[in-house]
């Protein structure tokens, strides 16, 4: 086998710094795209942040229209957002532990209509998305029904 000649060996050098050009043009393409994606992203956030801002403000306005002027330096609290949130858990959260010897108690299994059970539902998914409920692991089940109000619409109980 007999070694390479000087102008295959010219030919090999040529294309592998063409190569290495390549590469790094698509390095350098590579870096300017997720640079200029990194930039979307953060105006995006602060779009996010003058639209939540806008809302508190929005929601700030609408509790002062509804909350005594007693209560106007807290009006804070009584905004949609605000109301929406759950305290921070705390070391003395914790599980209830039943006794030995505890027997589960089955009630009464009432029928729902179909409106009743999506309502139902529809509570559950927006509860859980504000954090006031979690998943149970329990197997107690709790029971809920419908009382007719005067106006013709039926409240959760």
């Amino acid at each position: 086998m007999q070694g390479k000649s000087g102008w295959e060996k010219q030919k090999e050098e040529e294309t592998n710094e063409e190569t290495g050009k390549r590469r790094e043009e698509k390095e350098k393409k590579k870096k300017q795209k997720k640079e200029k994606t990194m930039e979307v992203k953060k105006v995006a956030e602060e779009w996010e942040i003058w639209k939540e801002e806008e809302e508190a403000a929005k929601s700030e306005k609408e509790a002062k229209k509804l909350v005594l002027e007693q209560l106007h330096k807290w009006i804070k609290v009584f905004g949609k957002k605000q109301s929406e949130r759950m305290l921070t858990q705390k070391i003395w959260n914790h599980a209830i532990d039943v006794k030995k010897g505890f027997v589960l108690r089955k009630g009464k299994v009432y029928p729902l209509s179909r409106e009743e059970r999506e309502e139902v539902r529809e509570l559950i998914r927006e509860q859980l998305r504000k954090e006031y409920i979690w998943p149970s692991k329990s197997p107690q089940m709790v029971l809920v029904f419908f009382i007719g109000k005067k106006y013709g619409k039926k409240q959760i109980v």
